[in-house]
């Protein structure tokens, strides 16, 4: 049986299309956990009319907004299935999409299959192609079992670390005690993806392009706001996940650090011109703290882009917080 977790926060507009997307399947052997997030809107009304109509839903409610990292993980607790699927509320599965997945994972025991997606651009009305989330090195793992070992170093980091593009065994997350962050955070995603990508031993990815991805003004994929400060939080998750395995750190640190701090920067080029000033204060003291409070001062320098060190200060600052 699979279990399909859909936090709910204010989306009734898209809930119908994506209740009904998963009650006709073509695989029915499935429950519905949804998680409405405190929503002021009618999301809870339309839940319980879905669950009054077929029993494979069930509904939980947080007293008040948690965010979908604590939501999934209530959802976690109580899953039934063999299989995990997170799902959007305002995205959609094609018809036949668990039918696929639960053919090729149980076929080849697998831990996590990935698979790809439609994007459909609310604004134009218009379907395409997400290049992120093809990444073209990819296509040589296709239908075959990996793990994060058998990967370019580099091209772990590239992946989407996305929850809704994947299919996880219960057993293998309960076993390896896998959960998002339960703080309010926004990319909630990339401390859970890279805890059950490095844990996984059993990985495969299919060209079926099963899930249609909505992208929808004030998304949180085009926030350029104070929400955008979540991702100093990440970082220290994020590192945390492979300090937790110091041999998976030694392994993958300069990689990793490379990446936390390129996506700080992107963000800071991202955030309204407002927020830029205390963005960048808190992008250096990632770097003090992760100086300070993990003594990785030889790691940052020899890993991260000079002209990146540069811009944030990098050594005065770090000599000036030992001063």
């Amino acid at each position: 049986m699979i279990s399909v977790i859909i936090p709910v926060f204010n989306v009734e507009d898209y809930l119908y299309t994506c209740l009904n997307s998963v009650l006709n399947q073509t695989y029915e052997h499935f429950e519905i956990i949804c998680i409405d997030d405190a929503s002021t809107d009618s999301s809870l009304d339309i839940l319980e009319y879905f669950a009054q109509k077929d029993s494979r839903i069930k509904i939980l409610k947080n007293d008040f907004n948690k965010g979908p990292g604590y939501t999934r993980n209530k959802g976690l607790k109580i899953a039934n299935g063999d299989y995990i699927s997170f799902l959007d509320a305002d995205d959609w599965l094609i018809p036949n999409a668990f039918e696929v997945l639960i053919k090729h994972a149980t076929k080849y025991k697998l831990d996590i299959l990935m698979f790809k997606n439609i994007v459909y651009y609310e604004k134009s009305h218009e379907f395409g192609m997400e290049e992120y989330y093809e990444m073209e090195f990819m296509n040589k793992y296709l239908n075959k079992v990996f793990n994060h070992f058998d990967l370019d170093k580099t091209k772990l980091f590239e992946m989407s670390n996305a929850s809704w593009n994947k299919f996880y065994s219960k057993s293998f997350l309960y076993e390896n005690s896998i959960i998002f962050p339960n703080e309010n955070l926004i990319h909630e995603d990339n401390p859970f993806f890279y805890k059950a990508i490095t844990s996984a031993k059993r990985v495969s990815i299919i060209d079926d392009r099963l899930h249609n991805r909505r992208r929808r003004p004030n998304s949180i994929m085009t926030l350029n706001n104070e929400r955008l400060f979540d991702n100093i939080d990440i970082s220290y998750l994020v590192l945390n996940v492979f300090l937790d395995n110091i041999q998976l750190y030694n392994y993958y640190k300069k990689e990793l650090l490379i990446s936390i701090f390129y996506t700080l920067d992107y963000k800071y080029n991202q955030i309204e011109d407002k927020f830029k000033e205390e963005f960048f204060k808190e992008v250096q003291n990632v770097f003090i703290n992760f100086v300070k409070d993990y003594g990785l001062y030889d790691d940052i320098f020899g890993s991260v882009d000079k002209n990146l060190l540069d811009k944030f200060k990098f050594i005065e600052i770090v000599n000036n917080s030992n001063e």
